[in-house]
């Protein structure tokens, strides 16, 4: 968080960075424009306040989302795990599913030592 800046409404404005703004739709900035002179706001300050609104709406939206994969990563801990290993192990007693045996080298019913051989 930026100094200077609060959860809730910018409280002291520290010196100003811009950030140029271009809105894809035009309606939008006409819609800021009436609604500013209305609100006898300048279209920056506005368009600030509702995006420092939003913002906060959709951090504690990420914070809650974070707070839950906490929670779950919490509760996935040592859960289990005891198990698995022994799954595992008895799985890895088990007979290969297949076989595997030594190849003769003048066995090549594919080609590939021809491929790999000098000055074929």
């Amino acid at each position: 968080m930026s100094p200077g800046y609060d959860w809730g409404m910018a409280v002291h404005r520290s010196p100003r960075s811009a950030f140029p703004l271009r809105f894809e739709n035009e309606r939008t900035r006409e819609l800021l424009r009436v609604i500013a002179e209305r609100q006898h706001l300048s279209m920056n300050q506005l368009a600030e306040e509702m995006i420092e609104r939003e913002l906060q709406v959709m951090a504690l939206g990420l914070e809650s989302s974070l707070s839950r994969t906490i929670e779950l990563l919490r509760s996935y801990r040592g859960q289990g795990r005891a198990e698995a290993w022994a799954e595992f192990a008895d799985a890895e007693a088990l007979p290969e599913p297949i076989a595997a045996r030594r190849a003769r080298p003048e066995e090549d019913p594919f080609g590939v030592a021809r491929a790999f051989e000098v000055g074929a």
